[in-house]
Parts: structure tokens; sequence; C-alpha cells
């Protein structure tokens, strides 16, 4: 069954979408908010302005997709793995992830803001110029990620290593209260001084 009908078939019955894979589709205008999806797989698919707001996500697994300029603002992702991904442009704005893995996809230009990422991981992806602003960040780990450009604004970055992750141009509160507790690597912690005002002979 293909992705759009199983959505149909799910939204037709009022239950969940369960056990669909689906691959190398092209889905445009969907509207899936608010909707769950359960044991999903993914793989070569692409999805253009698809609606993905206060949606749940279970037990899934996306691989090779496009998702750039979706909504999943409010959705509710759990245990779900991406690998080479697009998101970008895409709206997470007060999106709740837990145990979500993603491996060198990219985010650039995505809202997280107020967003809670509890147990996720992002190892080798692209988040630059992208908001990730009032943020709660728990058991999350970021590895090899470039953040350059991105708005950590009210985001506590306490306990997070970005030392192996690229930070140029990011941006916080005029009283840098994001950077206490933020582990960075010697030349990170140069550039940030010249970012504090404070001069190095």
């Amino acid at each position: 069954m293909m992705f759009e009908e199983a959505v149909a078939v799910s939204r037709t019955e009022e239950v969940s979408a369960q056990n669909i894979s689906a691959e190398n589709e092209l889905v445009r205008e969907l509207d899936c908010s608010g909707m769950d999806f359960e044991n999903v797989r993914l793989a070569k698919c692409r999805f253009l302005n698809c609606d993905f707001s206060g949606a749940g996500f279970y037990e899934a697994v996306f691989e090779n997709c496009d998702f750039s300029n979706c909504r999943f603002e409010n959705a509710y992702i759990k245990n779900v793995t991406v690998n080479f991904c697009k998101f970008d442009g895409s709206g997470f704005k007060q999106a709740s992830m837990r145990e979500l893995r993603a491996r060198e996809s990219s985010f650039c230009y995505v809202d997280f803001g107020e967003g809670h990422f509890d147990g996720c991981s992002f190892v080798s992806c692209e988040i630059k110029e992208a908001f990730l602003s009032e943020c709660k960040l728990r058991n999350s780990s970021f590895h090899n990620v470039n953040f350059t450009g991105t708005d950590f604004f009210g985001t506590m970055l306490k306990g997070q290593d970005f030392s192996d992750c690229v930070i140029d141009r990011i941006m916080v509160s005029d009283r840098f209260l994001e950077l206490r507790g933020l582990k960075l690597n010697v030349s990170q912690a140069a550039d940030l001084a010249l970012l504090l005002g404070i001069k190095i002979v």
C-alpha cells in the first residue's frame, strides 16, 4: 500500500497508521496533522509541503528521505532513526523528541524553538542557521555537528560537549548564560573569547 493510501485508510478508520513501508515515493501537500504513525519505514521518499504538525511517530526509520519545508510543530517523536535525510526549512517548534537518533542528516534553517530533546543523538549532521532557542536538552548529545549561525537563545548548554562541532557565529543572549558549563576545545574557546570581548595576548 502506498503511503498516501495508508494515511487515507487510517483517517477513515480513525486509527493510527501502522506497519507502513514505503520507498521511492513522491508525496505532495498531504495533511497528516494529528495522526499517529507506528512501526514505519520510509526510504528514498520525498515529501513536498506536507503537514505533520501534532503527529506522533513511534518506532520509525527514515532513510535517504527529503522532508524539506514540511511542518512538524508540536509533533511527538519517540525511538526514531533518521539517516541521510533532509529537513531543511522545516518547522519543529514545540516538538517533543525522545530517543531520536539522527546521522548524516541536514536540519538547516529548521525552527526547533521551545522543543524538548530527551535521550537524542545527532552525529555528523548539518544544523546551520537554525533556531534552537528556549529548548530543553536532557541526556542528549551532538557530535561532529555544524551549528554555524544557529540561535541558542535561552537554551542552557551546561554539560553539552561541542568540542568536535562547528560553532561559528552562534547566537546567545547578551549575558551569555547559555554557554555556562559548555565543553569546548581550545580553538573554540578562543573564538568565543572574542565574542565575549576578551582579548587574548
